[in-house]
């Protein structure tokens, strides 16, 4: 079987070959390009598909070329954003010639360090072959709740292409913060990213991440075989149905666009289950505390997902799709990508819940600038919905979680961006009764970091100074209860939302980043936090915290 789907992907890749089109290198979901065009795609600029991130740099290169024959319906800080982020896209670049006669531009060079245009410690193009290097260095300092801290980061990133259908890219990078705040509520209730630690106490926390992939592209397609983050969804505040809040997975990415009103994503990731084989277990010939230290293997684990966008109208995306969760073994039906995994999973465990899989249902709209300069959205996620009964207290059964948002530009001023999101997660969303086919990886959830039996009202205020100088007003209010694991998460009738003693967090806070340069950068965050906690007795504890961060960094 292992050799038939190996030649079968050798002779698919051969086919496709036959079609020479473009290489493909995906942009960091970090990067700040992506507010840009979001907020230019709200005054009806561009036509923008963002709902899956990272994005192609192509096709964000692509998008800045249309911005630019549109440039006289532009405000003067977006003009000079739009030269700024040109400048970033040197081995993409089509359109130097295209600029305003006084845009100056400096061509790819083997050796590049000009602090004028872009700083890059090595950049080398030819006819064949293209890349970019650079470091990562990051330094953050700071104090949560009285206690002082810091974070420094290392690392490196390069990308390139080979030819006309080749790409690649490789990100890595190491953490050390002292102390270890991973559980503290700086990063409990944000889209901070988890980890997976190499070490970990309660003084200090070291982690690292490695995030590479070699793509191929042709006219109609893409297919991508690597390790990183993937985002699905449009809120800016963690994505109900995929985020980036899991560790960087390995992966097989397919995306398909075989008309411009049709969009097709297939991904098949291997996660992490954090579920040791009881069976795996034997001696090693290592003793401590007289005995041998036992070898074992964790479970395997892993998301298969498919994604269909359609654009009916201009700015009006209806996306549909469905996951499914699996372990022990790789399954064949869940490596097709149009396959309706959730009659594949009836097959594959003769309909038996304890020897079967667990099946999600997603679906999201999108319409931007139909009302002028706006972008409303909707996505919604159903781990487990029974139709029969939904309405009857004593038999409705369902676990399901959904996200509505609106986002505002250049009202009622220039360069003001507005925000405003509500998430609800109903108990045992996400959730399963047996540890493999949790919705999560590494210990987090694949979806948004709130949980089950929860709800978040998200607002903020981001207003662009100059060219590069953000402030960012921002506050959130979050109401959660218990959470449902095990029997209680499946006896009927189902327990009420926000059931359990009940934990409230209000955070407010202000952002200030100033990216000076290509991807040099100082941003500085204050933030306070009012915890209350239901006690047995009903009443609450109350705490107040603060805390503030100063980074310095270059590259994403």
């Amino acid at each position: 079987m292992n050799n038939y789907i190996i030649r079968m992907g050798v002779l698919y890749l051969v086919i496709l070959s036959l079609n020479i089109y473009a290489q493909v290198v995906y942009e960091p979901i970090n990067s700040s390009i992506y507010n840009y065009l979001d907020k230019l795609s709200h005054k009806g600029l561009i036509e923008y598909n963002d709902l899956i991130k990272p994005l192609p740099r192509e096709y964000l290169f692509n998008k800045l070329s249309e911005v630019e024959k549109k440039r006289n319906k532009l405000t003067s800080l977006e003009k000079e954003e739009l030269v700024f982020y040109l400048k970033e896209f040197d081995l993409e670049d089509k359109f130097y010639n295209k600029l305003e006669p006084n845009t100056t531009l400096v061509k790819p060079k083997f050796y590049n360090f000009n602090l004028k245009d872009r700083m890059r410690i090595f950049t080398y193009s030819d006819s064949l072959f293209k890349m970019n290097f650079n470091p990562i260095l990051k330094y953050q300092t700071g104090s949560f709740d009285g206690e002082s801290y810091f974070k420094i980061t290392y690392g490196l990133r390069f990308y390139g292409y080979i030819g006309d259908n080749f790409g690649f890219q490789f990100r890595f990078y190491n953490n050390r913060e002292e102390p270890n705040i991973l559980d503290k509520l700086w990063n409990r209730f944000t889209s901070n990213q988890g980890r997976d630690y190499s070490l970990s106490d309660g003084d200090r926390a070291e982690y690292s991440e490695v995030n590479a992939s070699l793509n191929y592209n042709w006219n109609w397609g893409k297919i991508s075989v690597g390790q990183d983050k993937t985002n699905l969804g449009y809120s800016k505040n963690g994505q109900i149905v995929l985020s980036a809040k899991p560790p960087a997975f390995p992966f097989i990415k397919i995306e398909i666009t075989p008309t411009s009103w049709l969009k097709f994503n297939f991904l098949h990731a291997w996660l992490n289950s954090d579920v040791k084989d009881s069976s795996s277990f034997y001696s090693t010939d290592r003793i401590r505390n007289d005995e041998a230290v036992q070898r074992f293997n964790w479970r395997q684990k892993y998301l298969a997902q498919h994604t269909l966008i359609l654009t009916p109208l201009k700015g009006f995306d209806i996306s549909l799709g469905e996951s499914v969760i699996y372990s022990d073994r790789l399954e064949i039906s869940y490596l097709i990508p149009i396959m309706f995994f959730d009659q594949a999973d009836e097959h594959i465990s003769r309909d038996n819940n304890q020897a079967g899989s667990n099946t999600q249902f997603f679906f999201a709209l999108s319409s931007r600038n139909h009302i002028p300069n706006t972008h409303l959205w909707g996505s919604f996620f159903a781990d487990e919905l029974t139709p029969d009964g939904l309405f009857d207290p004593k038999t409705q059964y369902y676990k399901f979680g959904f996200t509505l948002g609106a986002t505002f530009v250049n009202l009622p001023i220039d360069n003001l961006f507005a925000r405003a999101e509500y998430t609800k997660i109903y108990p045992g969303t996400y959730q399963h009764f047996i540890p493999t086919l949790t919705y999560s990886s590494s210990e987090n959830f694949l979806g948004h970091w709130l949980g089950d039996n929860a709800d978040l009202v998200f607002l903020s205020l981001d207003y662009t100074i100059v060219r590069g100088l953000n402030i960012n007003l921002w506050g959130q209010f979050i109401r959660k209860g218990q959470s449902s694991v095990g029997d209680i998460s499946y006896d009927l009738p189902m327990e009420p939302f926000l059931y359990g003693l009940r934990e409230n967090y209000d955070y407010f806070g202000i952002k200030l980043n100033y990216e000076f340069m290509h991807d040099v950068f100082l941003n500085f965050e204050y933030q306070t936090i009012k915890e209350s906690i239901e006690n047995q007795d009903l009443t609450f504890t109350n705490r107040n915290i603060s805390s503030y961060f100063l980074l310095l960094g270059y590259g994403f």
